[in-house]
């Protein structure tokens, strides 16, 4: 019912919308912090627009909740969120910073995290330019081989910085986390363990979801949650640790009464054999319904499962309708592609064998985001 009556808040010109449980959120990231003892800092990660649930919203919602530090890819969108959270909760820029950039990080007080000799130098000479100790994060690679100092520089890094910094965590990222007995997770954890003794006295960040998931010598100082935040699973040992958050919908915008030998979509992949309903609802690829759900997907409308039919197209997928009452079916109506918890977000990346939050990423700008949110 909640459900319902958000969605009759979304104008009809809207086809598709994704209801988002800001409670949710905001009770995984309480569950995140029941998970590591009080002394570890919960820093969300709510890069990517929160993994494309809004990073606005969702980031106001944690602030609500206690949260004062988070993680953005990009300057620009640790920009978009200092205009929803207060001054004193720090957002730190995971992809550090480039040259005539700096100007940009001290306006809008964002911390970027230095990834390389290049990054710590400009920083180092913005901070005597300007006569202030800046503040900082400083990324070692321990094992992934994407960004952060060389491991075999990590004293070069140590001995770079100067009196202009401020050092407020040194932090590195686990590559195979989601596998639990994998050695490169021990090999890490004592790369990053030898790394925080040469940087004696500063805090450490090692672990984002996943890595909050393995034992507790993976916590140290801080972890940054994403997709648990957003009510992925972990791993199949873990389902349940989390709640969904999101539920995708669209709109009837055609029905349709087939004949034995109609054909449907592009490429006539599906042949009706019998007398069909169908109804075309205004959700495609565009929309980040992936083409290769095509056939064996489905939506949830009148108490009934309906099969998708055909191949997906940009602004339509077809569904088979033929054992929903009639009666029910009319233009405009809401048809549910998700239905927590038991067909969810996570189990359309399973069946398309990626991952959730490419899944949750891939929404357009037709999509309208609506929220529920009982305690504000």
């Amino acid at each position: 019912m909640i459900i319902k009556n958000a969605l009759k808040q979304v104008p009809p010109h809207i086809l598709s919308a994704l209801v988002i449980n800001l409670d949710n959120v905001a009770e995984n990231y309480r569950r995140i912090k029941n998970e590591v003892s009080e002394k570890v800092q919960v820093i969300a990660v709510i890069k990517a627009d929160a993994y494309g649930l809004g990073a606005i919203p969702i980031g106001k919602k944690l602030y609500k909740e206690g949260c004062r530090a988070f993680f953005v890819a990009t300057i620009e969108e640790g920009i978009q969120v200092r205009e929803a959270v207060p001054v004193d909760a720090r957002i730190f820029i995971l992809s550090g910073l480039l040259e005539k950039t700096e100007d940009l990080l001290i306006q809008h007080k964002l911390i970027p995290v230095v990834n390389n000799i290049y990054q710590m130098d400009l920083w180092i000479n913005h901070a005597k330019k300007i006569n202030k100790k800046l503040d900082v994060v400083v990324h070692i690679d321990t094992g992934m081989a994407r960004n952060g100092c060389l491991y075999r520089d990590v004293k070069k890094c140590r001995d770079r910085i100067t009196d202009n910094l401020n050092v407020i965590y040194i932090m590195s990222h686990l590559a195979c986390a989601d596998v639990p007995d994998t050695p490169l997770n021990k090999l890490q954890l004592e790369r990053f363990q030898s790394v925080m003794q040469t940087f004696e006295g500063a805090k450490g960040c090692l672990s984002a979801t996943n890595g909050i998931f393995l034992q507790k010598d993976y916590f140290f100082d801080a972890v940054r949650p994403g997709k648990a935040l957003y009510g992925f699973s972990i791993r199949e040992d873990k389902i349940g640790c989390v709640v969904p958050v999101a539920d995708i919908f669209s709109r009837i915008v055609q029905i349709n009464c087939l004949s034995p030998g109609d054909t449907v979509g592009y490429g006539a992949t599906f042949t009706a054999d019998c007398p069909m309903t169908t109804i075309t609802i205004g959700f495609g690829y565009a929309d980040g319904l992936m083409r290769k759900f095509s056939g064996f997907g489905h939506g949830f409308f009148g108490g009934k499962i309906l099969p998708m039919v055909g191949r997906i197209s940009m602004d339509y997928v077809v569904l088979d309708a033929s054992e929903v009452d009639e009666s029910y079916l009319k233009m405009g109506e809401w048809v549910a592609l998700t239905r927590n918890p038991d067909y969810t977000l996570e189990k359309w990346a399973l069946e398309l064998n990626t991952l959730p939050h490419e899944v949750a990423c891939r929404f357009g700008p037709r999509v309208k985001k609506v929220y529920l949110e009982k305690h504000g």
